[in-house]
């Protein structure tokens, strides 16, 4: 806004005529006129009466005019220090976005460092089952009459049908279902000594366990911090 264009605007917000202003300024409607068409700017006693009688400051104004008004103003001095504190406060903005887009990077920097460290820890697991406790001296497939399928013809059993069948529900009976996983790696099944006996684990499946790195937390951070110094730095530089 012209400095003109802000008196003029000043005046009607008052609901001012032009020759009621310039009473109230103490000056000719003519020089007012002048002023506000921005065919001439005011000296420092003009400038003071116009501030008093219309009720701004020299900060307000150097905030509200353009950079070709307040050149026009630098004669007078509480615009002048008006501008230079502005300048300073703006400079002094500037720095902390600065500063703070600078500390944003090296943030951001060392988290995604971190990040490129992140080494996800691999490893197999073995799954091991056992159907039931061997009795000493038992053979160590006594429980595999478990898994056989018995049939009958029609009529009576088979003498050794019967015998098989018989064995199978006392096994049956018997049965107790265990499951390991561990690490180790027992390609033939291994023995566990437990109370009555025995039991025998043999490996039923393997599967590749992938534990992500606690590292890997550090990309959202990274990102984030990255982000902000150009948002930093874009708002120092507009702040200049």
């Amino acid at each position: 806004m012209k400095f003109g264009d802000y008196l003029r605007a000043r005046r009607e917000d008052k609901g001012w005529t032009q020759p009621e202003a310039a009473a109230k300024a103490d000056i000719e409607q003519s020089y007012l006129s002048k002023l506000e068409t921005g065919k001439s700017f005011p000296s420092q006693d003009v400038f003071e009466r116009l501030a008093a009688a219309y009720g701004f400051d020299a900060e307000t104004l150097a905030q509200s005019v353009d950079a070709e008004s307040l050149k026009a103003l630098r004669e007078i001095g509480q615009v002048r220090a008006a501008v230079i504190s502005l300048q300073s406060r703006s400079v002094r903005l500037a720095r902390s976005w600065l500063a703070a887009g600078v500390a944003s990077v090296f943030l951001g920097g060392a988290s995604l460092g971190l990040f490129s460290l992140a080494e996800d820890d691999e490893y197999t697991v073995y799954h091991y089952t056992s159907p039931g406790v061997i009795a000493p001296g038992e053979d160590m497939n006594v429980y595999a009459i478990l898994d056989r399928t018995l049939r009958s013809d029609l009529g009576e059993d088979r003498p050794d049908e019967a015998a098989a069948r018989a064995l199978q529900v006392a096994m049956m009976e018997r049965a107790d279902p265990q499951v390991r996983v561990t690490r180790d790696m027992h390609a033939n099944g291994y023995l566990e000594r437990v109370e009555g006996g025995q039991r025998f684990f043999r490996p039923v499946d393997s599967e590749l366990v992938i534990t992500p790195s606690p590292l890997r937390w550090f990309l959202a951070p990274a990102i984030m911090f990255l982000l902000g110094a150009l948002g930093c730095f874009f708002v120092s530089f507009r702040w200049k």
